[in-house]
């Protein structure tokens, strides 16, 4: 699964959804007691599998997130900034199945946002969009790699203590997307159709 994630990385450069360095991605097992997230700072291109960083679901005493043991390519590296963000989204899941959590800065979706349309809103407009992927009210221009951006999130996605969630993405002015999903193309679906729409209004003027 982490080569299809850098896989999807390399897409989203390639679509300008996100600059060298940008954009992170999240994937846990449910069996599992740590997730993958990518490394701080890596041109997503050249993204290999042997470069995630493991991280414990659980905190140490001091709430600091607990890495786990490194590859040869990783050693050096640390997580991404916004591991907060993650860790809230995956120390829980519901049912049986992985979880993906993908952060992205689509260029259309991004410019919808600094236009002050509600995506959530939008997404009424589109049937198809909300037939297969639920987006959940945007959160405000909040600083990133912080922990405010990461509690405000989790309370838009409408994630429960339980680990399940109200809504499948979310957008965040003035940075990008938050994209959740059992399977890394399946959460790129989610912010391909909402970026699709997005194009569409923009484009229209309307």
């Amino acid at each position: 699964m982490l080569k299809t994630c850098c896989e999807l990385m390399q897409k989203a450069y390639q679509l300008n959804w996100i600059t060298s360095r940008d954009g992170n991605i999240s994937v846990r097992n449910k069996d599992r007691e740590h997730f993958w997230i990518t490394p701080s700072g890596i041109r997503k291109p050249m993204l290999d599998p042997d470069m995630w960083k493991k991280v414990s679901i659980y905190r140490d005493s001091f709430e600091n997130f607990v890495v786990m043991d490194h590859t040869a390519l990783s050693s050096n590296l640390e997580p991404s900034g916004e591991t907060p963000l993650h860790h809230g989204i995956q120390k829980n899941i519901s049912g049986d199945c992985s979880r993906v959590v993908v952060h992205l800065h689509p260029t259309y979706t991004v410019a919808a946002l600094h236009k002050g349309i509600e995506l959530d809103k939008l997404v009424l407009q589109f049937p198809e969009l909300g037939r297969y992927t639920k987006v959940g009210k945007s959160v405000p221009d909040v600083p990133p790699i912080s922990q405010e951006l990461a509690d405000r999130c989790h309370e838009n996605l409408g994630l429960k203590d339980d680990g399940t969630m109200e809504y499948d993405i979310v957008g965040i002015k003035g940075h990008g997307v938050v994209s959740i999903a059992e399977s890394p193309w399946q959460a790129f679906e989610h912010i391909e159709r909402l970026e699709h729409i997005c194009k569409i209004v923009l484009i229209s003027g309307l």
